[in-house]
């Protein structure tokens, strides 16, 4: 739409009307782009759920994804994420082993990961030969950030959490208020530019220390 549009008072209507009537696939992409600003108000929160259990459920093939071949990075990356739940109290050493299938990880832990997807191959795993350095992807710098850098592992393992359970109440918090300008509703504006500020603070800080 960048390209069509024009920031003029004596073009900004009529370019917006090329855009939707001329220009190929106009209509759709802008349609797709004005219904997909107000997605997650009222009555379409359920769809704003759906799509942050994806965005979970799409970083977790992330782990069991590079974890299929079995190397070095595959072993050593599964063994410290389904090591995460140990912090939570009562239910945290049978969720471990729910999750890898036995006391450690090890063949009930591969088969558990194994989907068929294509993958690097790197050096064969060995749990007796800690790697000098262990880094996730990029995309999991800021969780591996706050979970090597909080001290008590069960505040890391919630502040990890909060990050997928604030973005599920956006929807909710957001229809408390009738206000349209954001000005006007100090709850969830302040919510979100926290929790998104906050966000790319940890991702910078993840990236300078790597």
């Amino acid at each position: 739409m960048t390209f069509y549009y024009r920031p003029t008072v004596t073009e900004a209507f009529s370019s917006v009307q090329y855009i939707m009537t001329e220009a190929n696939f106009g209509w759709l992409i802008r349609s797709v782009h004005r219904w997909s600003a107000s997605g997650f108000k009222k009555p379409r929160e359920l769809t704003w759920v759906t799509g942050v259990v994806l965005a979970v459920l799409t970083a977790s093939f992330g782990v069991t994804g590079y974890s299929l071949p079995w190397d070095q990075i595959g072993y050593w990356a599964v063994k410290i994420v389904t090591g995460v739940p140990e912090a939570i109290p009562v239910i945290g050493s049978p969720l471990v082993e729910l999750l890898r299938g036995s006391a450690s990880v090890g063949q009930s832990t591969l088969t558990r990961l194994a989907v068929l997807e294509p993958s690097m191959i790197g050096e064969p795993a060995d749990p007796f030969a800690t790697p000098l350095e262990i880094l996730p992807e990029w995309y999991f710098f800021p969780v591996f950030q706050i979970l090597r850098t909080v001290p008590n592992k069960l505040l890391g393992v919630l502040l990890m959490v909060s990050v997928p359970l604030g973005l599920l109440t956006v929807p909710f918090l957001e229809n408390v208020n009738k206000f349209q300008n954001p000005f006007r509703r100090p709850s969830s504006y302040n919510g979100f530019f926290n929790r998104y500020h906050s966000r790319a603070l940890v991702r910078y800080w993840s990236h300078i220390a790597y």
